[in-house]
């Protein structure tokens, strides 16, 4: 397994090789780390997994659209979410080698579903929450996750679909950890957790904690026991927005 995380964001893009197969997991973001991405990939068959369609998770798709493509059917009612890379990318002067073209799913999820491979079981799990499409891939004798933006060392959640979904969801992961003896956890941005399925779920704790919080109409919410950070706070007030929002 390679991480390859991008310095937007710290966002990981995760390579898994099976003896037959690789797995590519969110490939971005600017164009020299995808070009790292492609210089590790194997000569072999391609499945690029994308844990959902947010524009910093697939900025790479065009780079990698020969590979079969698996993502939450979700993914289709999306408003082309490249728009926001090309956004970024004229903001930013970001020149890329290929054109964006359009985000393509060629298997949908559509619920919980289980496939084998050459050497693993793969088991999808909708976690909807943060967004309606959000999708976590666990490799059942690997017993690791890739687990898209939830479980982050990072931040905390941020809310842009449902914050009881996110509940619903994350005490989801929590039974399938445990059930699955998953150890190792691969999140959408930040740093991994190897072999201690302990520290997996105080993270899982720790997210719940906060959601409750503010579910309980606690606008001065602790997150891991300690104030918001500076730099996190317009997000929390969006949170916070967003469950008034949804109560009324």
């Amino acid at each position: 397994m390679i991480i390859f995380q991008s310095s937007l964001w710290q966002t990981n893009s995760t390579l898994i090789e099976g003896r037959e197969e690789c797995f590519l997991f969110d490939p971005t973001y600017f164009p020299h780390e995808i070009a790292q991405i492609k210089k590790s990939l194997p000569d072999k068959k391609l499945t690029v997994i994308y844990t959902h369609a947010d524009w910093d998770h697939i900025a790479g798709f065009s780079e990698f659209s020969y590979g079969h493509t698996i993502g939450h059917h979700k993914i289709r009612e999306r408003k082309d979410p490249m728009e926001k890379v090309r956004s970024f990318d004229l903001q930013w002067y970001v020149a890329r080698d290929k054109e964006l073209g359009k985000l393509r799913i060629d298997e949908e999820i559509v619920e919980e579903t289980t496939k084998s491979t050459s050497d693993d079981t793969l088991y999808f799990l909708p976690i909807p929450g943060h967004t309606d499409d959000m999708m976590a891939t666990f490799f059942l004798e690997r017993k690791l996750v890739v687990a898209g933006d939830v479980l982050s060392n990072l931040e905390f959640p941020f809310i842009f679909y449902s914050s009881k979904k996110y509940i619903e969801s994350l005490e989801r992961m929590k039974k399938k950890i445990i059930e699955h003896n998953i150890h190792t956890l691969i999140p959408g941005h930040g740093d991994p957790i190897f072999d201690s399925q302990p520290e997996i779920l105080k993270r899982i704790e720790d997210d719940l904690d906060y959601l409750h919080q503010l579910s309980a109409g606690n606008k001065e919410a602790l997150y891991r026991q300690q104030p918001i950070p500076p730099h996190l706070i317009p997000r929390h007030e969006a949170n916070i927005d967003f469950i008034a929002t949804e109560i009324e």
